[in-house]
């Protein structure tokens, strides 16, 4: 057991993950990081697994200083609603939403924390999936390093600012240029950390989506342009069903009927087939997503 004794606490960063924090304070503590990850969670290499390990959150907490409520904010933490939900700051998304198999930065963020002496560190909203953008810089996230080529993982790394296999410092790095789809914007409006910048995107929503949990909203998107891929004739990217569809009462639905009655071509047999293909489609999506689809589906055909 490491036994710390401190005057002040060590700092968690603003939206920081378990991950970052973790290795932070290893190094902080000990020239032998590896020994404390060990003694944190079983494995020096789990580090990936960290923001999960809210089971740890005392001990991080003893050894840090720091109150365990503020340290909590570093996790994925479990709700009180359903058991598919997680709460990861103050958003409610699902495991499916997560990706910790790579260690994505942002070399802008990482820059600014630089510039403004702070320690370089890793954000926890990084973590989600679906997101290519910093929310709060609207700038490219990477994960292979630009100097060696490698992969970016929490089992290489030794400092949340650097690359773990060539020590590529991460703000220098140069990140590709990605073009911004509408798609990513709203994903940057919706966690960005300026709680006023995600409600002014929330207030654009059709009145029934406006209190939607982040992690719905994605996947009502995702289902809308799994639909559009069965008709391919009508739009010619995966992206072409972008937010605009889910900020206007109606549109959704309108949406869905329209791509089925143009597959008809006025031919009752081809509606079915197409309604039906749809149906398959929206049932293959999270529960509350499906729901809400078929409905509009079904009280439209």
């Amino acid at each position: 057991m490491i036994e710390t004794r401190w005057t002040d606490s060590f700092p968690l960063m603003n939206g920081e993950s378990a991950s970052s924090f973790s290795l932070r304070l290893a190094n902080f503590l000990t020239v032998r990081p590896e020994g404390f990850l060990k003694s944190a969670f079983g494995d020096p290499r789990s580090l990936a697994h960290a923001v999960h390990r809210h089971d740890r959150l005392e001990f991080l907490s003893d050894a840090s200083g720091l109150d365990p409520v503020a340290l909590s904010r570093a996790f994925v933490l479990p709700t009180d609603g359903s058991s598919r939900e997680l709460a990861v700051l103050d958003f409610t998304l699902s495991e499916n939403h997560l990706d910790q198999s790579v260690r994505r930065v942002s070399p802008l963020a990482l820059s600014l924390d630089v510039a403004a002496s702070t320690p370089p560190y890793h954000r926890i909203t990084w973590c989600l999936r679906d997101l290519r953008f910093d929310p709060a810089t609207n700038a490219p996230l990477i994960s292979a390093c630009d100097h060696c080529g490698r992969a970016l993982t929490w089992e290489t790394c030794s400092d949340p600012g650097t690359c773990g296999r060539c020590g590529r410092p991460l703000w220098r790095a140069a990140a590709p240029h990605v073009p911004m789809t509408q798609f990513d914007l709203f994903l940057c409006d919706l966690f960005h950390p300026n709680a006023a910048v995600r409600w002014d995107r929330r207030t654009k929503l059709a009145s029934p989506l406006r209190n939607w949990p982040e992690g719905d909203l994605i996947d009502l998107l995702r289902a809308l342009q799994r639909v559009q891929r069965l008709f391919p004739s009508a739009h010619s990217t995966d992206d072409a069903v972008g937010p605009s569809v889910i900020e206007a009462d109606g549109s959704i639905s309108e949406m869905l009927n329209q791509n089925i009655k143009a597959a008809g071509s006025g031919s009752s047999t081809a509606v079915t087939v197409a309604a039906a293909a749809t149906m398959a489609v929206l049932k293959e999506s999270p529960r509350p997503v499906a729901e809400f689809l078929t409905s509009l589906l079904v009280s439209r055909t």
